[in-house]
């Protein structure tokens, strides 16, 4: 009799003390954090990223981040409007994957509101060496074209036509002012065009009458058009090195290189896909997860959020106080690569080159 009037005070115990426990963790509440990307009705950028988070939270069993995504088109203007639902909705953290000329309209505001930001896909030089509230997992513009004018430079031939898209200036104008600043060889010429509404006979008039051995594609931003400005160059020569910036490592660029894939290298901040490496992993569980292949930026994507929960778990919620827990850590071991950052919140990495771009993607 006595043992089991003891039944009861365990049970009264266990309800007072256990069950508003497992009621507090279930109703924990998650951080938000913002993906702004472009999300248009096909595109593979946005979807890529979007999907690639579902990816990351789904295999990590991560259950305190909710993914809040924000479409901004890749547009200055969409960019600044998806930035005010951000701020209607008080959320603190956020990521980006837009063009540079996006992030430079975003900087003062971000900054202004204390909003921490990852940038995964702007490497302008406007964002380098500022103690602020944006952190870069990609190298800047400066050190990504010494990179890729090093690599030319051991090329053979003499000549290099560069290829300009004046739609991004924000991210062309510097990046050729630094690639030329660490080329030793000669340009022998720069075209300039706008990639959404370029005359590719045009295009083609204009290389034909140079020295076409090497030819830089100084354009960003996954437009795959770049492929039949490649496709134009070989036609005139097929010996050239057509050398593309690592904004356009997309498996889509497939459709329109046609046979000048044999003659391209892709610039990448990750090495070469290798079998059974956690890049190729990554790639067919996203394939089989939701039944295509996604853009490289989604890594970059990937690893900000490894980075931010890793803040996360270790209590940090508030912009402040992740800000100071990463620039504290400054490296970290994510799935496909070592994370440095410096005191500014940026990072210096190495590019890899890679010249087999059919099992590329």
């Amino acid at each position: 009799m006595k043992h089991r009037g003891c039944l009861p005070f365990f049970l009264f115990c266990f309800i007072l003390i256990v069950v508003p426990l497992a009621l507090l963790c279930g109703c924990r509440k998650k951080v938000p954090v913002a993906i702004m990307t472009k999300l248009e009705s096909g595109s593979i950028v946005g979807s890529s990223e979007i999907n690639a988070s579902k990816l990351f939270l789904e295999d990590n069993n991560i259950n305190d981040i909710e993914i809040v995504p924000l479409d901004d088109g890749w547009n200055p203007a969409k960019a600044v409007t998806a930035y005010k639902e951000l701020n209607r909705r008080g959320i603190r953290l956020l990521i980006t994957s837009h063009t540079s000329i996006c992030a430079i309209a975003l900087d003062k505001l971000i900054n202004r509101d204390h909003v921490l930001t990852f940038v995964t896909g702007a490497t302008t030089d406007t964002l380098t060496d500022k103690n602020d509230y944006i952190i870069r997992n990609i190298q800047d513009v400066e050190s990504e074209q010494k990179s890729i004018s090093e690599y030319i430079n051991g090329l053979p031939g003499a000549g290099v036509i560069i290829i300009r898209d004046t739609d991004n200036n924000a991210y062309t104008v510097p990046a050729l002012a630094y690639f030329k600043r660490h080329l030793k060889k000669q340009i022998s010429g720069v075209i300039e065009i706008s990639i959404s509404r370029f005359n590719i006979d045009e295009i083609s008039r204009l290389v034909r009458n140079r020295d076409t051995g090497i030819a830089y594609l100084l354009i960003g931003g996954y437009n795959i058009a770049a492929g039949n400005i490649a496709q134009a160059i070989y036609n005139i020569n097929p010996g050239a090195r057509i050398v593309f910036t690592p904004w356009m490592k997309t498996p889509t660029l497939l459709d329109t290189l046609g046979a000048a894939v044999n003659v391209s290298v892709m610039p990448s901040h990750y090495p070469r896909r290798m079998p059974g490496g956690a890049i190729d992993s990554y790639f067919k569980r996203f394939k089989k997860r939701f039944g295509y292949s996604p853009t490289y930026i989604s890594l970059n994507v990937y690893t900000a959020l490894e980075i931010l929960h890793d803040a996360v778990s270790a209590g940090h919620t508030e912009p402040d106080d992740v800000r100071r827990y990463v620039m504290a850590k400054k490296k970290f071991k994510t799935r496909f690569c070592t994370v440095e950052f410096d005191q500014e919140g940026d990072m210096n990495a190495p590019l890899y080159f890679i010249t087999d771009l059919s099992k590329e993607f």
